[in-house]
């Protein structure tokens, strides 16, 4: 599966094409409701636009995706909205696009282009992180394999979530998944096998 991007802050645009003004907002959802809520707080932030379009993926797969033409004609919208989040490689994120119509018709073409800009520009603002899934592990290790394990666990991108020390050192710690068997290997053979080794669940963590 290709590389995930989330959002880490939001991005922001506002233009004004031919008298109607479009105002895109890009930042991190993690479910419906809550895209959902975003864009029904947007209505009353903004009482008097016309049309409040959105877009919105979700997932560590990207695969859960919807949209919005909020009344604009079909696919002019909700769309051109969507395209970018999926063309960079984003989950986890929402582009509203609020509009006010300021009495000239853009036409098809013209609300195409302009949502599709509108979303764009936030998009291009918005910074954003490296999806990984990790997996909790739980290891118990004696004081000599302290650094190593530590240096080892670096080394496959892990993060350190917690250090017991006592007669042995406790270590929780977030491993990709896609380094997990290498690192296990790994403290297995620097133990000759005594490692206390135990997968916890997974989780993720939203760096990189």
């Amino acid at each position: 599966m290709p590389e995930l991007w989330i959002p880490s802050g939001t991005g922001h645009s506002d233009f004004t094409e031919r008298k109607s003004r479009f105002i895109g907002e890009a930042r991190m959802v993690r479910n419906t409701e809550a895209a959902r809520m975003q864009v029904k707080e947007l209505r009353l932030e903004h009482p008097r636009s016309r049309h409040v379009a959105w877009a919105y993926v979700l997932g560590n797969d990207a695969a859960l995706r919807g949209m919005s033409d909020d009344g604009e004609p079909r696919g002019t919208a909700g769309r051109p909205i969507m395209d970018p989040i999926v063309g960079g490689g984003l989950t986890e994120t929402l582009v509203t696009v609020v509009r006010y119509f300021g009495g000239v018709k853009l036409g098809t073409g013209g609300l195409t282009s302009a949502y599709g800009r509108c979303c764009q520009d936030a998009l291009e603002l918005m910074p954003r992180v490296l999806l990984i899934e990790r997996i909790r592990v739980e290891l118990s290790v004696e004081y000599s394999l302290y650094e190593y394990t530590v240096r080892l666990a670096e080394e496959a991108g892990g993060l350190i979530a917690e250090k017991i020390f006592e007669t042995m050192i406790r270590l929780s710690i977030d491993v990709p998944v896609s380094a997990l068997e290498d690192f296990r290997r790994s403290m297995i053979d620097a133990s000759r096998g005594t490692v206390s080794f135990e997968i916890r669940g997974e989780r993720e963590v939203n760096k990189k």
